[in-house]
């Protein structure tokens, strides 16, 4: 296993009804600190859908359930990120809990793949994470927050890091409770910078908490040059320890997809490239890849790519722990320019989903395989939005129940429960 130490029209439909059109603001212009280069889109962030302290008002909306089953959803609205709860499918929300509140010059990351996140610990308790940055600029500080008290209140922000520039985190937690993190870190990026040397990406760092999130070991940069703007995602595997995936820079800008696991020490990563889709592409995607870890221990990846070797939305497994993964499959309708996959694992089935978008309306299509990834059911439709909307979430409770979680402008928040079998399906 390999060891890295430190060191069409359619398309564009379907990007401009979702809220990670919000790319254009990541290519608004030169500003200092961000080294992203490209074009530079005219699409704008797509406006909230209200201005209360609720999901239904928010761009992005980050689940995850506690102990005792309820919900718990990370938002954000204007400059302030709220945790709310629910006891009964996220029909209803108890009133939100404020996180924590950012200056007037300072904006939230909450679009597309940069959102606010909760953690629910198995003592109970709460940590909510979250990006701030100064507007139009590309260097963020996240920031983390605890709740001890069930929710009711959280404690003063703390920065993951003083300086060198956080975004795109990835949150697990182990059945002993660790609290892994992982995000890409612009520290090595900023130095060459200052040096006037290229450097193309960022770095991908990772630390640990064995106090529930008051204080984080670790936190260094493990592997030189992800793409900067995607994120990255996270499960658990069988042994305990997290694996992440993320899209990286490789030689002559291909940005394609890598997976690694962290080692036990938090020392290294272990892992290897997804596949070789030659993606050269001198900006940013902004779309990240989904992961999933199911009970065998097969890791489970989806992405999106426009390379030479394939274009489209594609699923592939490794079943030796990253060294090796299956010949990429497509996911979706082409025609209808399926995007921004995520996947689940729980007990014995593997869900995806992901956005497609036929010239009218944004629909969630799913497929379920019993067999690991060999084989799926048919597509069939979760859920519809008439209007922009959010990138899908997936999130399981403790009795081993998946559900969509999805919020759109005109419907609103959405719990939508994972149908166990093809023919509980039905739109929502």
């Amino acid at each position: 296993m390999k060891r890295i130490r430190r060191s069409g029209k359619s398309l564009v439909a379907a990007l401009l009804m979702s809220v990670t059109a919000a790319s254009a603001e990541e290519h608004a212009g030169p500003t200092s600190g961000n080294v992203e280069s490209g074009p530079k889109p005219a699409m704008k962030h797509t406006a909230p859908a209200c201005s209360d302290a609720r999901p239904d008002c928010a761009m992005t909306v980050f689940p995850a359930f506690d102990r005792k089953g309820r919900l718990w959803v990370a938002f954000s609205v204007g400059k302030t990120v709220y945790a709310a709860a629910s006891t009964n499918g996220g029909k209803n929300f108890a009133a939100p809990v404020v996180v924590a509140t950012v200056g007037e010059t300072g904006v939230i990351d909450s679009h597309g793949d940069a959102r606010p996140k909760i953690v629910a610990m198995n003592d109970g308790g709460l940590l909510v994470a979250y990006t701030t940055r100064p507007d139009k600029q590309m260097i963020g500080t996240i920031f983390t927050a605890r709740s001890t008290d069930g929710g009711r209140s959280f404690s003063t922000p703390q920065a993951m890091l003083a300086e060198g520039g956080q975004r795109f985190d990835a949150w697990a937690i182990s059945p002993k409770g660790r609290i892994y993190a992982g995000w890409l870190d612009k520290t090595h990026a900023l130095k060459a910078k200052a040096e006037g040397r290229d450097f193309a990406g960022s770095g991908v760092a990772f630390g640990w908490s064995d106090d529930g999130g008051a204080t984080f070991n670790g936190k260094s940069i493990l592997m030189d040059h992800a793409c900067e703007c995607c994120k990255m995602s996270a499960a658990l595997d069988r042994d305990g320890l997290p694996v992440f995936a993320w899209r990286q820079v490789f030689e002559d800008g291909v940005r394609d997809h890598y997976a690694a696991k962290l080692s036990a020490d938090g020392s290294s990563l272990s892992g290897g490239r997804v596949s070789d889709d030659n993606w050269a592409i001198n900006s940013c995607p902004h779309q990240g890849p989904a992961l999933a870890i199911d009970g065998a221990g097969v890791w489970h990846v989806a992405w999106f790519t426009k390379g030479k070797t394939r274009q489209g939305l594609f699923y592939a497994a490794s079943r030796d722990g990253g060294k090796n993964f299956s010949p990429p499959e497509k996911i979706g309708d082409e025609a209808h320019a399926p995007a921004f996959a995520a996947l689940l694992a729980v007990k014995d089935r593997l869900y995806r989903v992901w956005k497609e978008f036929d010239g009218n309306a944004t629909s969630i299509p799913f497929q379920m395989s019993r067999d690991g990834g060999k084989t799926w059911s048919a597509p069939h439709v979760l859920a519809t939005a008439a209007d922009a909307s959010d990138n899908p979430q997936l999130v399981a409770n403790n009795k081993g129940a998946g559900y969509l979680s999805w919020v759109s402008h005109k419907e609103g928040y959405r719990l939508i429960p994972l149908p166990r079998d093809e023919k509980s399906a039905s739109i929502r």
